[in-house]
């Protein structure tokens, strides 16, 4: 059987208006990023790199974070975090 051991994928989420960056390893995140707003040339050329502070606190709040998806967890602590920092 073949397993994906990493993968890097990068979603639109039009409800927040955000590209997100999700980089995995054996099935865990191990890295985050997102850019408010359409411009997907723009994402990958400035956005690419994970956010190690993001990536952090998805992490630890991820058993708390509640949705359908695994992007909506991530959409939601991407919320929390940007509310955190600009506090």
């Amino acid at each position: 059987m073949d397993k994906r051991i990493k993968s890097r994928d990068i979603y639109w989420c039009p409800g927040d208006d955000r590209y997100v960056l999700v980089v995995k390893k054996n099935g865990y995140v191990i890295g985050l990023n997102y850019m408010q707003g359409d411009d997907i040339e723009l994402f990958e050329l400035d956005f690419s790199n994970i956010d190690e502070d993001l990536t952090k606190f998805y992490n630890c709040i991820e058993c708390a974070l509640n949705g359908d998806s695994e992007i909506d967890r991530i959409n939601q602590a991407i919320w929390a975090h940007h509310s955190y920092t600009n506090k």
